[in-house]
């Protein structure tokens, strides 16, 4: 309903419409206390002291007492355990793993009964980049921690959250017959182009918005700036301004991408590593990627050549604790005795979805969040007018599915020109590699 009112103002009221909205999230991440052992922190790419590792051994055994007394999923599992006995080191020999589909069955289980928790929570809807979207409750302190880290990150690059920038969005900010392709949240100064609509036919226009604003950095997904400057480049066009860093995240990074994105704007791309359910936080320097513990506590599990499932305990969430979850991505480390540093995220590696009016849309899963009732989706393009939705559907939550708003979420990020057929299935199998890809196209490219 907002949306649609959002959609129908004219830019200016939209400008207004972000500008407060953006204020709201501001409070909401950076207003009141976060415990004092995250403010000690060091810098994001430094190996972890000392130091730290106890601050995450002192934060691990509050979250553990406060599952053991709480939190009714854990509340089995700890009864009777004397509970100075588990240290990160060997929560798995007390713990089975948590997977999307255990946080789906047990969802109002793993919140916690704490009076301080049970009310004036934050919904989180991820949007099922591995396939299963999934509804998150958070704590407000939880959320102030969570941007806090991304906070050191903006200093120690030499900005702030509310330096001029501008975000890639994977939103509907606008109808593609826009005349403008630039919204603005002007209280924290940032710029909102949509990754949804970079073509040969509006690259002029992104890069025109860039060159106005001049930002001093860019958060975007990778496929959004690698397709930019692809275009750029065969346009001529360039940026007349360097900023001091491009932030990625939510997709895999490759090297190549890396490599083509810094040399189109001089400057060097920091990848971001997280997820919605604030069960990881990691960037990347160079070829390593490093995490923080004071944020989670990681474990590696062997998967083959240097291969490892990473399964997190998240430190911040006390509302809805994860313990020993598997995220469902893989990470390239030569050293797994050290999970903290890792070289590679090996996941995400999604295809891209191209529209008829020759659009490439690299992001697709913000469609699913809100999407109530899916255990499991996979999307295909046939053709070219074409996608195949396939749907795994929860039984005990199937009857709060909507297929009609899932319809129109697709085609408001793709084209109108798309026919889109949703198809049920009992399960969806993986790919001869066995990972499972969420996005796949048969469209040549």
């Amino acid at each position: 309903m907002l949306s649609n009112v959002y959609l129908k103002a004219p830019p200016y009221l939209q400008n207004l419409g972000l500008s407060l909205y953006g204020a709201k999230l501001y409070r909401e991440r950076f207003s009141g206390d976060i415990p004092p052992q995250y403010r000690e922190a060091s810098d994001p790419f430094t190996r972890s002291t000392t130091k730290e590792y106890q601050a995450q051994a002192d934060r691990f055994f509050l979250l553990l007492k406060h599952c053991a007394d709480y939190v009714p999923y854990y509340k089995k599992f700890l009864r009777g355990v004397n509970l100075t006995e588990i240290t990160p080191s060997n929560l798995s020999s007390f713990l089975p793993k948590l997977t999307k589909a255990s946080i789906l069955e047990n969802s109002q289980e793993l919140l916690s009964t704490h009076p301080s928790f049970r009310k004036n929570l934050l919904k989180l809807n991820t949007s099922g980049s591995s396939g299963t979207p999934l509804t998150i409750y958070s704590s407000r302190e939880a959320r102030r921690i969570n941007y806090f880290f991304y906070e050191q990150l903006l200093r120690f690059m030499g900005t702030t959250y509310r330096a001029r920038s501008t975000t890639f969005a994977g939103r509907i900010l606008y109808k593609e017959d826009s005349k403008r392709l630039d919204r603005y949240d002007k209280f924290n100064k940032t710029q909102y182009l949509s990754s949804y609509f970079i073509s040969n036919r509006t690259i002029g226009k992104y890069i025109q918005a860039l060159n106005d604003w001049q930002p001093e950095f860019i958060d975007s997904y990778p496929s959004a700036l690698y397709e930019l400057q692809l275009l750029a480049r065969d346009k001529g066009l360039s940026i007349n301004f360097k900023p001091k860093f491009i932030l990625t995240s939510s997709e895999t990074l490759t090297p190549h991408a890396r490599a083509e994105i810094e040399a189109f704007f001089g400057t060097k791309v920091v990848d971001h590593y997280g997820c919605t359910e604030m069960a990881v936080s990691a960037f990347s320097k160079g070829e390593q990627y490093y995490a923080s513990p004071l944020f989670a506590v990681m474990e590696l599990e062997t998967q083959g050549d240097s291969r490892f499932s990473l399964i997190t305990t998240g430190l911040l969430n006390f509302a809805m604790p994860l313990l020993r979850y598997e995220i469902g991505d893989c990470v390239v480390s030569r050293d797994a005795t050290n999970p903290y540093i890792f070289e590679h995220i090996d996941g995400r590696m999604d295809d891209v979805i191209i529209t008829p009016e020759g659009r490439r849309i690299g992001r697709i899963d913000p469609a699913f969040k809100g999407i109530a009732g899916v255990n499991l989706a996979q999307v295909v393009q046939e053709e070219i007018d074409k996608i195949v939705v396939k749907l795994v559907l929860n039984k005990e939550k199937k009857h709060l599915f909507c297929e009609e708003l899932l319809i129109k979420n697709l085609k408001e990020r793709t084209s109108s020109f798309i026919q889109i057929e949703v198809v049920y299935e009992e399960a969806i199998e993986k790919g001869h590699n066995g990972k499972f890809k969420s996005v796949i196209s048969k469209v040549n490219r």
